[in-house]
């Protein structure tokens, strides 16, 4: 009867410690580079409140940082390197845009039992206090899943610094990431990332011994079978018992045989005791493989495409907002050779057709870096709207003007929605190379060079409506009355002669 309690104990013992480490939800976006988060229960039901997240790398890296937002502009950054005593620093930043982040003195972390440098990993064990609200956004634990970022460089030695705002060099892989918080949610506001029940805590540059883990045996499975990834136990139905049948140390104590015969299978609750054994081995290696919990948004694989698709994109855009565009306007404003009219006209679908290109690198770059809801890509999306009523409208006008021999309201709209959209269109420029610049993909050489440019062109396509218009205007004066106006008329389309009194 003693043995069945104990038994029975330890059964409910191994379901506990199930339940605890469901709490823990895990994801390794890269080789031997994880992280883990727990949010208690209290935080996932308020939304407000400490959350504990783990950051282990091989300790040969340079740095390794784990961050809360869409892109590194704004986000809230935890950077862990090695102190050279042992232990880690976990340097709190902010990100602002990308450039170094800079020491966030506000961030109320601490570093828990676990965290050190052993085995050849560094571990930060991390309760955050202040993960809710950051200088430059928010987060809320009470939805499914929030945005997250990470970046590693793993090449330049050890930084072995107590100093949180050591200098560090640029990322050589970076992500940003959707994580799941199905499997994060519960618990209690302890450390639930180590495998004991203290949770004593270290400074903010070191902390305890990091929990030792050993080699997994060939004959024991890996965890990770959770869907969404667990800290420890997610796949205990792969682990199998590895003792002979005479290995049952429940029955060592006994002086005599028992008189009947066991009801169930003898070896049940040996088994899950082994079970129970094997689950609280730390193990070296990482769990949830699968990574089904880590959702990627975009990643430093793509980068160098990611930079061809800006420079395509940065190039089409220009070329036909400084270049196609105000050649086309300038034409059908100071030349006067047959034809003008249309060969304006399709000037002008081609810079166009070459804006869509343009606009189409655009959405898909803004869309894969979470940017849609900058200036650029909104005034970007306008400019495509607008300019795609133009042939319409210009249509329009010229219609109405040989039906009517004076401009009509489809003749104002035409022209003035073209100024205003090629305006606006060469401004965004200058607002792109800025948002280029933030993602650290633009040159201040280059920035320069657009800006003369698109200025120098601009005043150029100016000084010629000018002309134009003046050109229209004296063109009265030799009208004696109103005539049928041709194509081939250089007085014709928008510089006729005004009628009186127009």
């Amino acid at each position: 009867m003693r043995n069945g309690r104990r038994n029975f104990l330890a059964a409910g013992l191994v379901a506990l410690a199930s339940l605890a480490t469901a709490q823990v939800a895990s994801v390794c976006p890269v080789t031997n580079v994880c992280f883990k988060l727990n949010i208690p229960q209290n935080t996932a039901s308020s939304g407000n409140g400490d959350i504990f997240f783990q950051i282990s790398a091989p300790d040969t890296y340079n740095w390794v940082a784990l961050g809360q937002g869409n892109s590194m502009s704004g986000s809230n950054i935890f950077v862990m390197y090695t102190d050279g005593n042992g232990n880690v620093t976990l340097s709190p930043r902010l990100g602002t845009g990308h450039n170094m982040p800079q020491l966030n003195s506000d961030a109320q972390v601490t570093l828990l039992e676990g965290s050190g440098v052993s085995n050849g990993k560094m571990v930060a064990n991390v309760r955050c206090s202040s993960c809710n609200s950051w200088s430059g956004g928010t987060a809320s634990f009470s939805g499914n899943n929030g945005n997250w970022i990470y970046a590693t460089k793993q090449n330049g030695g050890a930084i072995d610094s107590t100093s949180q705002s050591a200098n560090i060099d640029q990322h050589d892989d970076h992500a940003t990431f959707s994580w799941n918080y199905a499997n994060a949610k519960g618990g209690s506001s302890v450390n639930p990332l180590v495998n004991s029940g203290s949770s004593s805590s270290g400074s903010a540059s070191g902390g305890a011994s990091p929990t030792s883990c050993v080699p997994r045996p060939a004959g024991a499975a890996a965890s990770g079978g959770s869907a969404t990834g667990t800290a420890t136990s997610g796949g205990s139905s792969g682990a199998t018992s590895t003792k002979s049948d005479d290995d049952n140390d429940s029955w060592t104590h006994l002086t005599a045989r028992p008189t009947a015969r066991p009801t169930g299978n003898p070896w049940e609750d040996n088994d899950k005791r082994e079970l129970a054994e094997r689950e609280d081995i730390n193990y070296c290696d990482e769990n949830d493989p699968s990574n089904s919990g880590f959702t990627p948004i975009s990643s430093s694989g793509s980068t160098s495409n990611t930079k061809k698709m800006i420079i395509a994109h940065g190039t089409l855009a220009a070329l036909a907002f400084v270049i196609f565009f105000p050649f086309g306007a300038i034409a059908i404003r100071l030349a006067s050779f047959t034809g003008v009219v249309w060969f304006h006209a399709a000037f002008q679908v081609f810079a166009y057709i070459v804006y869509i290109a343009a606009f189409g690198l655009g959405i898909h770059i803004a869309n894969e870096y979470q940017m849609l809801s900058e200036t650029h890509p909104i005034i970007g999306i306008v400019v495509f709207a607008v300019l795609f009523f133009q042939p319409i409208l210009g249509f329009l006008h010229h219609a109405m003007y040989k039906k009517y021999q004076t401009r009509t309201v489809w003749s104002h709209l035409h022209l003035w929605t073209g100024r205003a959209a090629v305006t606006l269109g060469i401004i965004n420029g200058g607002l792109g190379l800025q948002l280029a610049d933030r993602m650290n993909m633009s040159s201040r050489s280059g920035m320069i060079a657009y800006g003369v440019v698109a200025g120098v062109v601009w005043l150029a396509w100016v000084a010629a409506m000018v002309m134009g218009e003046k050109r229209r205007t004296r063109a009265v004066k030799y009208a004696g009355s109103p005539r049928e106006v041709s194509e081939t008329q250089p007085a014709g389309g928008h510089y006729a002669p005004k009628e009186n009194g127009s």
